[in-house]
């Protein structure tokens, strides 16, 4: 019997292959570049022709949008994904879609110790909810609610909340946006192109109070920025800065929508490059910066998620689930 889990991303697809009946056929994660595949349909026939694999028991794929009446629209890529198609274009018995970071929070149960780092201790009770946040290509979130011991994830579009500025700084930053989108949300910040825009905004902003007259910033890649602040770039470092505190106060923000007592976990592949400053103090404190619902927020954990497969794992669970089910 063989199981597919999958990871899709706006820059990246991930896929874990099981043969239950020969555990060392696979071993390894297969990575291709979405963008390098017309559809999802062509990504998957592509995987089974490169794999020799004839026939697919039961499948179940993480995806970046909402998912209703079992299909999906991609939020970061031109693709429409449909349970039935996927049936017609690949040998599959079983399939199922669901939100990327509904997978992320199935694989928090599949975490060990050592997968995560604690960014504010909190006061943990084992009975209470968890919550799911992730900046990557864009911004996932995830309530889970518990009854009995196991938990439940519920899929939502979260990062797609209004931005909220704290400061005079996030003020400034706010108007900068509004010129170039009507809409300006948190995933618009908190993404790999979210932290593209906050240097070129902060390099922009130190350059125009020397150069009223100058040229417009060019826009470089997330990993520059973040190369350029390991260099000791002040633009690049006041970006990253910036994110985190923004990143801080927008977990503030959902914890208070889902108290997670049983802990807050950050997961996306942003997190984990900029483990030294998401572990600073400034995102403890805008984390807690909530006023006089402080003390409710003070009580959450949260936990910096370093295995970049959580949503992969998640998705092979979620196969798994299917497989054992039809048996």
């Amino acid at each position: 019997m063989l199981l597919i889990g999958g990871d899709i991303g706006g820059t990246t697809s991930r896929f874990y292959m099981k043969d239950t009946t020969d555990e060392t056929r696979f071993g390894s994660v297969v990575t291709y570049p979405s963008r390098e595949f017309p559809s999802f349909y062509a990504l998957l026939q592509h995987l089974l022709h490169e794999h020799d694999i004839a026939h697919v028991h039961g499948a179940c794929f993480g995806l970046p949008g909402p998912v209703a009446d079992r299909q999906v629209d991609l939020t970061n890529l031109p693709w429409r994904i449909n349970v039935d198609e996927i049936k017609r274009r690949i040998p599959v018995d079983q399939v199922e879609l669901v939100n990327d970071f509904y997978a992320a929070a199935l694989g928090v149960d599949l975490l060990t110790p050592a997968d995560y780092v604690c960014v504010y201790e909190g006061q943990y009770d084992p009975k209470g909810n968890r919550l799911v946040i992730g900046a990557g290509t864009g911004l996932g979130v995830a309530p889970v609610y518990q009854i009995g011991g196991c938990f439940y994830p519920q899929p939502s579009e979260g990062g797609h909340m209004d931005f909220a500025p704290l400061n005079q700084e996030q003020d400034d930053l706010l108007r900068w946006l509004h010129s170039q989108w009507d809409h300006v949300s948190y995933e618009n910040i908190l993404s790999g192109s979210g932290l593209e825009t906050l240097y070129r905004f902060c390099a922009e902003q130190k350059r125009s109070a020397i150069h009223p007259s100058a040229d417009k910033i060019t826009l470089v890649s997330a990993a520059e920025v973040h190369q350029r602040a390991l260099e000791g770039d002040a633009a690049a470092r006041d970006a990253i800065r910036l994110f985190v505190n923004i990143y801080g106060e927008f977990v503030g923000n959902a914890a208070l929508i889902w108290p997670s007592r049983a802990g807050i976990y950050l997961t996306g592949g942003i997190g984990p490059k900029l483990a030294d400053w998401m572990q600073s103090r400034e995102f403890v404190r805008f984390f807690l910066n909530k006023g006089t619902m402080r003390p409710l927020v003070e009580k959450m954990p949260v936990y910096l998620v370093m295995d970049d497969k959580m949503g992969l794992k998640g998705a092979m669970l979620m196969a798994q689930r299917l497989f054992e089910e039809k048996i």
